[in-house]
């Protein structure tokens, strides 16, 4: 059985399950949510982090499937999770379509949603992101959607 985690993917949180140990030392093997692809990786036990759902709005991340984007995600019939249509991000609704040459195209289009700072503004620095950056979407505070809409309306 996996556990719910968070890994940083770049310098954005991201929701994985962590499936146990692998062959080196303090090492786990993780699967992680990249924007609705599921990706086994392996991460240093120190970054791979505990998730409740209490966490993932602070992390940008969806509440309903912990960051994974499935619901069911240990059963062969998990589907897609409604609040974030398996991104894993409320703020991003991806469609992921594999191509007739074998590759995968991904379109990620944000939705407006409430701006989401770091808790701690140091977080900008240790997780080499822009100043300002919304943990939610990835763009900035004033970032547009696809249409030139403003993204963070709260604002």
């Amino acid at each position: 059985m996996s556990t719910a985690a968070w890994v940083l993917s770049g310098p954005l949180p991201c929701g994985a399950r962590k499936l146990g140990p692998a062959h080196s030392k303090h090492t786990d093997w993780t699967e992680v949510n990249i924007l609705g692809q599921h990706l086994p990786q392996m991460y240093p036990e120190a970054e791979v982090h505990p998730l409740r759902r209490e966490d993932c709005p602070g992390l940008g991340l969806c509440e309903d499937c912990l960051g994974f984007g499935v619901l069911g995600a240990d059963s062969p019939t998990a589907q897609a999770c409604p609040g974030c249509s398996g991104s894993g991000r409320p703020a991003l609704r991806v469609v992921v379509k594999r191509t007739a040459e074998g590759g995968i195209s991904v379109d990620a289009r944000p939705v407006p949603h409430a701006y989401t700072p770091p808790a701690d503004p140091e977080q900008f620095t240790a997780w080499a992101m822009a100043p300002e950056t919304c943990l939610a979407c990835g763009l900035p505070r004033d970032g547009k959607g696809p249409r030139g809409q403003a993204l963070h309306p709260d604002e």
